[in-house]
């Protein structure tokens, strides 16, 4: 998989109506998002030395952006001729310290199972006795039924009955819905279990896929080896385990991250 380069900037949907911005020349406002995406490019947290940022605009427009403000602007010059600072960066930029403790974090997640729920659902925690109530017996029954099902489909597919209970034993993709066409283009490349595709995806990563997520994630794997794995499903597993932080981003860019 490819590394894709790219990186995003992020600004409020009103930037154009900013009192700092409204009345300033277009090359003044084309500058500033300039600098902004120069910035994420340079991985410098807003901070540009005079040498560069003079080579990279005209200093008049450097200096209207220093004087956007008589206390708060847009770019902070420090003193003495120092260097060119975009004021707030990390409010609208991620830096370096952002990213570091979001990659912690996923990681930290991904040794737990996963990324917590932001609304964890009541039927969530497994029952430690009968359940009570029509309710409970209804969608334990419900949800016995479907992993049955499930596991029927699995077993056709899967070359040992063993790998998919261990899947069906995972925590974090028990309740996956996995779509037939899905299933069946996944057996045609050789993956005969999603589930163990986002199991690894989250355990490594910290994030939540769906069966989609994890076939494009696989898909995507495959397409990068030189020549196609005897074993795919023992490869992707084994890409996503020593290229974590690639199989991110192309979660990321893709939004195939699931709550």
């Amino acid at each position: 998989m490819p590394r894709d380069q790219r990186l995003f900037m992020t600004f409020p949907i009103d930037i154009h109506r900013h009192p700092k911005l409204r009345n300033q020349p277009a090359e003044v406002k084309w500058a500033f998002v300039e600098m902004n995406g120069e910035a994420r490019l340079a991985d410098n947290d807003g901070r540009f030395t005079a040498e560069d940022a003079e080579f990279l605009w005209p200093r008049e427009i450097l200096d209207a952006l220093v004087t956007t403000h008589p206390t708060r602007p847009l770019v902070i010059r420090e003193v003495n001729g120092g260097d060119y600072v975009i004021r707030d960066y990390a409010e609208h930029q991620e830096t370096r310290a952002a990213r570091a403790a979001r990659v912690e974090k996923n990681r930290a997640n991904g040794a737990k199972g996963g990324r917590p729920r932001k609304n964890p659902e009541v039927t969530d925690p497994k029952p430690t006795g009968l359940p009570v109530g029509t309710d409970s017996l209804a969608n334990e029954t419900q949800h016995k039924a479907e992993s049955e099902s499930e596991s029927e489909l699995e077993d056709f597919y899967s070359p040992s009955k063993s790998q998919s209970s261990s899947n069906r034993a995972s925590v974090s993709t028990d309740a996956m819905e996995i779509p037939e066409v899905t299933r069946r283009l996944a057996a045609q490349k050789g993956i005969t279990s999603l589930r163990t595709v986002a199991d690894a995806i989250t355990r490594h990563t910290g994030l939540r896929v769906d069966a989609n997520g994890a076939f494009q994630v696989a898909v995507s794997l495959l397409d990068r080896a030189k020549d196609f794995p005897k074993a795919p499903a023992r490869y992707v597993s084994s890409a996503i385990a020593q290229s974590p932080l690639e199989v991110e981003q192309f979660i990321h860019e893709r939004q195939l991250e699931v709550a």
